[in-house]
């Protein structure tokens, strides 16, 4: 008997079994704001690429869980379970293990080398299990090699960091940056990150000209 252990705006999380071993069942929910037959063409289209990044992502040597099954028609993917902590827990720990944020950043690093942008890069999308940080949760991934779309991924990682993560921020992101520099290389990281700069600046400008207008 599968157990329900997350539901998601767009998915459900169930453990399970899956050939009498423990599994994760991905199953995409109905949303129903939108149209029924985009609503599936959606939900199909996310599943079969998600399912592809997962795999993808380990083959580039990035820990993920084994894709055991797809079934596109009832939008699920069967993914190995991945018994541990999240990072968010562990950095919330009396003894913060910083040096994962280390393995984060290069983790990222690798999936941005090549044309891979994770898309929600949280803390709560890493675990750490068998004594390795893997990554979870592909479905707002996508293709790129635009500097601008990766470096938003970087941008996601300093708001997780100041936001869930205050007090730890600034070590947990020098970790992080260091992680990340051992594979995309000084030059590019710090590239990377005044893009992400910026980014954070035009948001901030936005934010400012809303209250000003509104």
């Amino acid at each position: 008997m599968a157990k329900l252990i997350k539901r998601g705006a767009e998915a459900d999380i169930w453990l399970g079994r899956w050939l009498h071993l423990p599994a994760i069942f991905k199953v995409r929910t109905p949303r129903p704001y939108m149209h029924e037959r985009l609503d599936e063409r959606t939900r199909k289209h996310r599943t079969y690429h998600e399912a592809q990044f997962v795999a993808e992502s380990k083959k580039l040597g990035v820990p993920t869980p084994l894709v055991y099954h797809v079934n596109v028609g009832s939008f699920t993917i069967v993914m190995q379970y991945l018994p541990g902590p999240r990072l968010k827990e562990l950095l919330a720990c009396p003894t913060p293990r910083l040096y994962l944020c280390r393995s984060m950043g290069a983790h990222l690093a690798t999936l941005h080398s090549h044309g891979v942008v994770h898309g929600d890069p949280t803390t709560s999308n890493f675990i750490f299990s068998d004594g390795k940080l893997a990554v979870i949760d592909f479905g707002l991934s996508y293709r790129t090699t635009l500097l601008e779309d990766i470096a938003v991924d970087l941008h996601l990682v300093k708001e997780v960091f100041s936001s869930a993560h205050a007090d730890l921020s600034k070590d947990a992101m020098d970790e992080f940056k260091l992680g990340y520099a051992t594979v995309a290389g000084l030059p590019k990281t710090e590239r990377l990150w005044e893009r992400a700069r910026d980014i954070e600046r035009r948001g901030r400008y936005a934010r400012s000209e809303w209250g000003a207008t509104s």
